[in-house]
């Protein structure tokens, strides 16, 4: 299961990037003060229920692909003169592959990335979104631009 989710690391990146993480539906957790503890991964659902108090647990929401998948805008235009470029999520040629294809001019790439999996394909195009502002921070609040 870790390998479906974000790393730490990841998360805490796209922390200081701006980005809201409180809608995903997985967590980190560890004891507070325990810095050579493993991270247990958790259903943040179950962390709040079972009430783990914040002075004891350092707790981190994480992102399935899901939840990568869900703020990722579903078609950006970068330039109106060239048309739209489409998100499109596939395997090819042994590698998981994210892109923003124009499929209805001649067919070019805007931002295109791969991996072994597709998490670790995702995670570098959401932060291209972010990076070049098709994914908008605001008063801790994350919107994506509404598709064309």
């Amino acid at each position: 299961m870790k390998n479906q989710v974000l790393s730490v690391e990841q998360m805490l990146k796209l922390q200081r990037l701006g980005i809201d993480i409180s809608s995903s539906g997985m967590c980190w957790c560890r004891p507070t003060g325990y810095k050579n503890e493993k991270w247990e991964l958790e259903i943040h659902e179950d962390v709040i229920s079972q009430k783990r108090d914040p002075r004891f647990w350092e707790i981190i929401q994480t992102f399935t692909l899901q939840d990568i998948i869900k703020l990722l805008p579903r078609s950006i235009q970068p330039n109106p003169n060239v048309g739209t470029f489409y998100l499109n999520l596939y395997y090819h040629d042994l590698s998981y592959v994210v892109d923003y294809l124009n499929n209805e001019g001649d067919g070019s790439y805007v931002a295109k990335t791969s991996d072994d999996s597709f998490i670790k394909a995702a995670y570098p195009m959401l932060l291209w979104c972010i990076e070049n502002g098709y994914i908008e921070k605001k008063k801790d609040k994350v919107f994506t631009n509404k598709p064309v």
